[in-house]
């Protein structure tokens, strides 16, 4: 993840860090998102990342889930 705070305040954090994957066909992805979290009462209330390349991220996710095993992918219609 390499994480890496790049702003804060009392109730607002903003990290950027890298998300990298292996598809079950052995494709890669690495890629750098922002993070803008929030807090409430010490714990996370809000999350919302921000993809520098959210359609390479996309794609990735895409194939990724055609690649998957069957029961995996009925899984995750359910």
């Amino acid at each position: 993840m390499d994480p890496r705070v790049v702003a804060a305040d009392n109730d607002e954090v903003v990290v950027l860090w890298r998300q990298r994957g292996v598809s079950p066909a052995g494709e890669h992805f690495d890629g750098q998102v922002l993070g803008l979290y929030q807090l409430r009462d010490e714990k996370l209330a809000r999350a919302q990342m921000f993809y520098f390349d959210p359609a390479g991220a996309a794609r990735f996710l895409a194939q990724a889930r055609l690649q998957a095993p069957a029961s995996t992918r009925q899984a995750d219609a359910a």
